[in-house]
């Protein structure tokens, strides 16, 4: 960040781990909708195996929402429906900012 009045810049960091020194995961939601519009049974498909993974998920009328999904799990659903599914993923690293 560039400071005009003192005329001086200082750089933002992040932190990477947490407070017990875990590394902080990257997180986010995984939506989903039918690759054709005449079935849904994909979609059940990958609700059964978010739930076996531990996912909560909501579906509401052709979109299907994975909450709070891991990095190696949306590349597996990723890999694993694909050919089925549209699949859309925003993961995000929760971490505060630090001058």
């Amino acid at each position: 960040m560039y400071d005009c009045l003192q005329d001086s810049c200082s750089d933002f960091s992040f932190a990477v781990y947490d407070a017990v020194g875990r590394k902080r995961p990257l997180q986010g939601s995984l939506t989903a909708t039918p690759l054709c519009a005449d079935t849904t049974q994909p979609l059940q498909a990958l609700i059964d195996f978010a739930s076996q993974l531990g996912y909560d998920s909501q579906l509401d009328n052709r979109l299907l929402t994975i909450h709070d999904v891991g990095l190696m799990d949306a590349l597996t659903i990723n890999s694993r429906f694909g050919k089925e599914l549209i699949i859309s993923c925003d993961l995000r690293r929760e971490t505060p900012v630090r001058f």
